[in-house]
């Protein structure tokens, strides 16, 4: 028997099962209603429902459907939607910097700031930080209260702390940025 023959046979087998039991099932519940006294138009409308009922409960699957687990996937500075995701919550809908954006923001410039030795946090530091990247850059940073900041704030505190780089101050004592007196040795061409 072909492929095409068995397929076909077990098709028909199956829609027998799923026509035959509700079609049976139906006629057996039309017959005892019309046997206990009612007209036959409304036995044959019970049977119906009844048939359709039945139909509906054989196709059911008991089983519960597995549902995908939910990752929640860690992402590491610099992930490939960081600055998508990053862009969409900048403003919100009021047309002031996100919340979200701030937040992402406020971590940034205190850890930038720690590079510097100096904590966004402590009144001792104020002047500090005030002087190394200006008041607007400052408030963007440290203002928690309404209203919050605009996107034109965000964006030059963003430039304020690139600008500022991730170099770390220089210990008392030690030589300023640039005056090494020890130059890594020039590159040879080859």
């Amino acid at each position: 028997m072909s492929r095409a023959a068995t397929r076909l046979r077990d098709a028909l087998a199956d829609a027998r099962g799923a026509v035959l039991r509700p079609a049976i099932v139906g006629l057996v519940v039309a017959l005892l209603t019309w046997a206990l006294g009612s007209h036959p138009v409304p036995a044959g409308v019970v049977g119906l429902a009844v048939a359709a009922a039945v139909a509906v409960l054989q196709r059911l699957d008991a089983r519960v459907e597995p549902r995908a687990a939910r990752g929640t996937a860690q992402r590491s500075d610099g992930a490939r939607g960081e600055i998508a995701e990053t862009a969409w919550t900048m403003q919100s809908r009021d047309g002031r910097a996100g919340e979200r954006a701030l937040r992402r923001l406020r971590e940034a410039g205190a850890r930038r700031l720690a590079r510097h030795g100096l904590d966004l946090s402590d009144p001792a530091d104020a002047d500090a930080v005030l002087a190394l990247i200006g008041a607007r850059a400052r408030t963007t940073l440290t203002q928690v209260q309404h209203p919050r900041p605009s996107v034109a704030d965000l964006a030059h505190t963003l430039k304020v702390l690139e600008d500022l780089g991730a170099q770390r101050a220089p210990a008392p004592g030690a030589s300023a940025p640039g005056t090494d007196p020890h130059p890594p040795a020039a590159r040879s061409r080859r």
